[in-house]
């Protein structure tokens, strides 16, 4: 699955605009190294989300099999680390 597909999926970010901004400005990291939209995530994969707003670090479990609340959503990866910081 696309990594700009799964992150909106897995609610990690809101939209799939956001998504695509975070990923085109290096926000977002996938197995410790820079991403881009159609790199492919699989399961086991390490994403990491610094955003100005937060950093999440997740472990990617499963994959959407169709459109899921938020809360079903959280069942698709494991929360590592997360660390919300303050706008100044």
């Amino acid at each position: 699955m696309r990594l700009d597909i799964y992150l909106s999926a897995a609610r990690i970010l809101k939209s799939r605009s956001l998504v695509k901004t975070a990923i085109d400005e290096g926000m977002v990291y996938l197995n410790g190294g820079r991403s881009k939209p159609a790199l492919s995530v699989k399961i086991g994969d390490i994403i990491e989300v610094d955003i100005p707003r937060f950093y999440k670090k997740i472990r990617v479990l499963a994959f959407p099999y169709k459109n899921m609340k938020k809360s079903e959503a959280v069942n698709l990866y494991e929360l590592l680390e997360e660390h919300k910081k303050e706008l100044i």
